[in-house]
């Protein structure tokens, strides 16, 4: 579950603390962060709600974060399905591209 380490580290939780908020030993984290142990189905929904994402990308089966459901609850707009929908076309070089070109206009508003 190399997610989990990224998502921890990214809102710079330690291991214990988060060991503590889901009620398992440090030495469990660990051990899901380097393969060596899954989380039970209760555990696993609990870190998918402590850092709003879906058990796919938990369990690094997909590089998407959000689950279907936050996906279809935002309500996109025709533009905002267009872009999606074109954006999945795009080959990776081409869609790092797209990000940055994306990122970088916003940072700008």
């Amino acid at each position: 579950m190399k997610n989990l380490y990224l998502l921890r580290t990214e809102k710079h939780i330690s291991q214990l603390a988060l060991s503590t908020q889901l009620g398992v030993a440090q030495e469990t984290i660990s051990a899901y962060e380097k393969g060596k142990a899954f989380p039970s189905v209760e555990t696993l929904m609990k870190l998918c709600d402590i850092f709003n994402v879906s058990a796919d990308f938990l369990l690094d089966r997909t590089e998407i974060r959000y689950s279907i459901k936050d996906f279809c609850d935002k309500n996109l707009s025709p533009e905002e399905l267009e872009l999606v929908t074109t954006f999945r076309t795009l080959t990776y070089p081409q869609k790092n591209k797209a990000l940055g070109i994306i990122i970088g206009m916003a940072s700008q508003s």
